[in-house]
């Protein structure tokens, strides 16, 4: 879900990886200012729906017979379509920028499925990836620290989140545009490598952090890189 700096870089890699299908849902259509850190995109395809320019981005990077699926909709107001695709899934990439109460319905649909949901998002210099592997008992860092509205939350639970086939009583955070605080593709790029990276771990049996974020300026001091453990449902 989402197919801008992050996204990108999450679907080139899943093909490179030979992933089965790949399902890219975005809304937007590529602006001249995506340029610079969604690297499926050239100047060619300013304009068009970045699902179909994305497509055909990743045509020269499947490995195997990986099947390439668009949908071009608002997900909030698309929620059923959601639910009924995540529900053929093996996994979930959320990766659009809407905001915390969107991030904690694909955490409840994670849960409410026990199939992981991967997260990753950049801003400026910085990313984060939170990783919840969906199993009963399992939590995840911004589900279990949830800060806003109750009664949107409460609307959002793991027993209700199906129910629905619309989200439009979540709201949205007022986040400034990418190209407004310098994010560029280094940043987009490693964060959407580390977002797959988080997910084929989890596949080794490896125990990862639940949730990771990672300053390129000062990754070295221990206060730019921040990683928490998967908390569980009591904590």
């Amino acid at each position: 879900m989402g197919v801008g700096g992050i996204g990108c870089t999450v679907a080139f890699a899943l093909a490179r990886l030979g992933i089965k299908k790949i399902i890219l849902w975005d809304k937007d259509v590529v602006e001249l200012s995506n340029l610079n850190r969604q690297i499926l995109f050239s100047r060619a395809d300013v304009g068009r729906p970045k699902v179909d320019a994305a497509a055909d981005g990743l045509k020269p990077h499947l490995i195997g017979k990986t099947e390439v699926i668009k949908i071009n909709q608002d997900i909030v107001s698309h929620w059923k379509t959601a639910i009924n695709i995540a529900k053929e899934s093996t996994v979930i990439f959320n990766n659009i920028d809407i905001g915390q109460y969107f991030d904690y319905a694909c955490l409840s649909l994670s849960k409410s499925l026990n199939i992981p949901c991967v997260s990753g998002s950049s801003y400026s210099r910085q990313w984060m990836v939170e990783f919840f592997s969906g199993k009963k008992g399992e939590c995840s860092f911004s589900y279990a620290n949830a800060v806003g509205k109750a009664e949107i939350f409460e609307k959002l639970k793991p027993g209700k989140i199906q129910e629905y086939e619309r989200l439009d009583f979540i709201e949205e955070d007022p986040n400034p545009p990418s190209r407004a605080v310098g994010s560029n593709v280094i940043v987009c790029s490693s964060g959407g490598l580390m977002t797959v990276n988080a997910w084929l771990q989890y596949l080794f049996g490896n125990n990862m952090p639940n949730f990771v974020k990672f300053d390129l300026a000062d990754f070295w001091n221990p206060d730019g890189l921040i990683a928490w453990p998967a908390p569980t449902e009591e904590e």
